[in-house]
C-alpha cells in the first residue's frame, strides 16, 4: 500500500499550458512499526465541506464507520492572506478541536515542522500525540482510512480488497485524470490545447462510467469499493458547480440531461441505508465555496439559488440543510465566506 504511485505524477497532462497539480508535499503513513502507529482517538482530520478531495475522505470515515476513532473538523471557507504573499495563512480554522489553538492551515502545517507557505491544502491528517501532519494526500489519507484502523472500525467493510486492487485502480486510471482532476485542467488550462486536452478526457470519461453504471451497481461491479468513493464527490458536485464553473461555451452537456446511469447511482450511493454516506453532504456550501470568491460577483444569494435550480429532486432543501448544520454542532463561520 506504501509504495502506490502519486496520482499526481503518474496521470500528468501532455498538452502545453495545462494544468499540472503535482505531487502531495507529505506522504507519511500510519501503519505498525511507524512513526505514526494505528490507534483510536490519535488522530485528527481538517477537512471542508467544499472540497471533493476532503468529501473522499470524508465519504470512507463514515463508510468505515470511523467517527469515534477519527476524529474531524472543518475549516472555514475563508482564504487567509493573498497567495504568494507573506500573508498568506491557507484556509481559516473557525475552531480546532485539537487544542493546539491552531487558527489556519498555515499553522497545522507548521507544527513541528518548519514547513512554511508551500501547499496548504486540505484534507489533512494530523496526529494530536507528536503535533505533525501525517498526510496531505487524499488518495494515500482513502487507502489509511480503509485498513489502518480496522481493529476499531463499526464495520470491517474493505473497499480495496486484494483481489479487486487492479480494477479499481484501473477505474482511477479513468476517473482522476478524466474526471476529478480532469474539471479542473478544464478550469485552469492555459491554452486552448490545454483546455481541448482536460474536456476530451471528461467527456470520454463520463461516457466510460455512464457505460459502466447502466449494467452494474457500482463501478467495479456488484461491490461498492474505493473506486465509487473517489468518484462520487466530483460527479455529485459537476451539475450545480463544475459544469458552469469550470468548462467554457458550449460547456457540454449536463448530468441531468445525458447520464441517467451516473444520476441513478449518485442517488444510490447518497441514500445508501446501511453506511449512511449523505452525512458527508453538502452541496450548499459546496457552492459557495467554489462560486462565491474575490474574482467572482456571486453572493452568497446567487450561489444558494444556483444550488436550489440545480440540485436533483431527491437532494435535502436548504432548510434541510440548516437543520444538519445545527445538530452536528459545526461552526457557522465553516458555512460563510
Amino acid at each position: 500500500m506504501t509504495t502506490r504511485p502519486d496520482d499526481e505524477t503518474k496521470y500528468t497532462p501532455k498538452a502545453p499550458g495545462a494544468f499540472e497539480r503535482g505531487p502531495n508535499n507529505l506522504q507519511h503513513w500510519v501503519k505498525e512499526g511507524g512513526d505514526f502507529p494505528p490507534a483510536s482517538g490519535r488522530y485528527h482530520m481538517f477537512i471542508n465541506y467544499g472540497c471533493g478531495w476532503s468529501h473522499q475522505v470524508m465519504l470512507a470515515r463514515v463508510a468505515k464507520g470511523l467517527q469515534n476513532v477519527v476524529s474531524m473538523s472543518h475549516t472555514g471557507l475563508k482564504l487567509l492572506g493573498a497567495r504568494r504573499t507573506p500573508e498568506y495563512r491557507g484556509w481559516s480554522l473557525p475552531e480546532d478541536p485539537t487544542g493546539n489553538g491552531f487558527a489556519s492551515a498555515y499553522d497545522v502545517y507548521n507544527s513541528n515542522l518548519d514547513y512554511g507557505q508551500a501547499q496548504l491544502t486540505v484534507p489533512i491528517l494530523f496526529d494530536k500525540e507528536s503535533k505533525r501532519v501525517v498526510s496531505n494526500d487524499p488518495a494515500h489519507i482513502l487507502l489509511m482510512l480503509n485498513s489502518s484502523f480496522d481493529a476499531w472500525a463499526e464495520r470491517k467493510e474493505d473497499f480495496y480488497p486484494v483481489d479487486w486492487q487492479e480494477e479499481i485502480e484501473r477505474w482511477n486510471g479513468i476517473i482522476f485524470p478524466g474526471i476529478n482532476d480532469g474539471v479542473y485542467r478544464c478550469w485552469f488550462g492555459g491554452t486552448d490545447e490545454a483546455y481541448k486536452e482536460g474536456f476530451d478526457g471528461l467527456q470520454s470519461a463520463l461516457a466510460m462510467v455512464e457505460k459502466q453504471l447502466a449494467s452494474s451497481s457500482y463501478l467495479c461491479g456488484e461491490k461498492l469499493t474505493l473506486a465509487d468513493l473517489r468518484a462520487f464527490p466530483h460527479l455529485f458536485r459537476f451539475d450545480v458547480i463544475y459544469h458552469e464553473l469550470m468548462l467554457r461555451e458550449p460547456h457540454g452537456p449536463m448530468l441531468a440531461d445525458t447520464f441517467p446511469a451516473i444520476v441513478a447511482w449518485l442517488k444510490r450511493l447518497f441514500e445508501d441505508p446501511e453506511r449512511g454516506l449523505q452525512a458527508t453532504c453538502d452541496l450548499e456550501v459546496a457552492t459557495r465555496f467554489y462560486m462565491q470568491g474575490p474574482s467572482s460577483k456571486l453572493t452568497q444569494d446567487d450561489c444558494d439559488k444556483r444550488h436550489a435550480e440545480f440540485k436533483y429532486s431527491w437532494m435535502p432543501s436548504a432548510e434541510e440543510l440548516v437543520a444538519k448544520r445545527a445538530a452536528e454542532g459545526v461552526h457557522p463561520d465553516c458555512f460563510v465566506k
